[in-house]
Parts: C-alpha cells; structure tokens; sequence
C-alpha cells in the first residue's frame, strides 16, 4: 500500500498525484513492509514488528520494558498490568514504523484511517477488536488471580509450629497442611489437639475459655 504524506489517503501503487489532496507522491526504492506481518510478529514478541520496519531502538527499548514490568511484577502485580498494556502500545508503534518505512512521515491512525477503503477499514476494526480483547482478558485475570482467598479462619488449615511456652519444649509435630498456626485458632477449632500439644496454664484465656465450654 502507498500513503499519501500530506492527507494519508490510501493510493495505488503507481500513482503520481494524491486523489484526494492532489500531493505529488514520491516513490522511493525502499523494499515495502507489510503492516500485517508487523502485527503478527508485535502479537508474539513485543518490538519485533517496529524491528521489522527498520527501527530496531524502538522495538528493543518495548521488548526491554515488557520484560522488566513482567520481572517486577513477579513481586508487585501491577507491573504485570503495566506489561500487558506495553504489548498493546507496541501494535500501534508498529504501525507508525511500517508506515514511516513506506514513505509515510507523519502517520495518524484515526486520520490514516478515515483514507481508506472499506475492506481494509473492517480489517482494522476486527484488529483492534482482537488487540483489546487480549489486553483487557490479561489485565482482568492478572488482577484477579490473588482475590479469592477466603479470610474465614474455620477454612484456615495449620503447620506443624512450636510449641513455645510448652513445658516439654519440643516441637509438635505436622497436624495441619496450611498456613494459621496461632494456639488460638487452634484451640478454636480443635480443642482436643491443642491440648495434645500445649500444656494447661500455657495460655491462661485459652484455658478459661476452653473451660467456660466444658473442657477439663
């Protein structure tokens, strides 16, 4: 496809004048690149297809910010956010370089767009339908994936722990396969057990508590 520097105005191959604007269009001998084929590499490695249209800067500096915001994000989510959204900018970069590499200076998307014809305008919907699915698909779920965790402590299961103010001083042993290992909670949930492992006067409210419910 050839573009019309001044009006962006999507033209024929060999043509000479712009047939919207009248801009004389110069042809130059730089082999074409293709905006489809940018895409598609954009989709699988962020960058690639601005390093495809001949700005490789550009395309190492988005693949280098994906994978930084992807590191960080391994220990503070939203960077993972941020990294999505870097692979969604990359598309419409992409898209200025390929048009830059075909003699383009001053690409404007929604300007380009209204230039052209009605398949490749459908073309570019259906395109940014996908782009925008992906991205809000990636940001939902990595926004998601930590929000379910039930903060009932009769869900909580326990570790083996301490037995800390125990008189023997060993360590009980493995009872439970979680996380809440608090003699409270414990005692809470399974009175029988925390006094398998803790002694009577370890925890004075604990033991008034359990005797208060019939517990010797």
């Amino acid at each position: 496809m050839v573009f019309c520097e001044n009006c962006g105005t999507e033209l024929k191959d060999d043509d000479v004048f712009c047939s919207n604007c009248g801009n004389k269009i110069r042809h130059t001998s730089k082999s074409h690149k293709n905006i489809y084929i940018a895409l598609i590499l954009t989709f699988f490695i962020t960058g690639l297809g601005s390093i495809y249209a001949g700005n490789a800067k550009k395309g190492l500096i988005l693949l280098i910010a994906r994978l930084a915001f992807a590191v960080i994000g391994v220990f503070i989510g939203i960077f993972l956010v941020l990294s999505v959204l870097v692979w969604a900018y990359a598309f419409y970069e992409a898209y200025k370089d390929v048009q830059i590499a075909n003699g383009y200076s001053n690409p404007k998307l929604i300007e380009d767009f209204k230039g052209w014809d009605q398949n490749n305008k459908i073309i570019a919907i259906l395109i940014i339908i996908i782009i925008l699915m992906f991205t809000v698909s990636g940001c939902y779920s990595l926004l998601t994936m930590n929000s379910h965790t039930s903060s009932d402590p009769d869900t909580h299961y326990y570790v083996s722990h301490s037995t800390g103010g125990s008189s023997s001083g060993s360590s009980s042993s493995s009872h439970y396969g979680g996380v809440d290992d608090s003699p409270h909670t414990i005692a809470k949930n399974d009175p029988d057990w925390y006094y398998d492992h803790y002694d009577y006067g370890d925890y004075d409210d604990i033991d008034e508590d359990l005797e208060s419910q019939g517990y010797d």
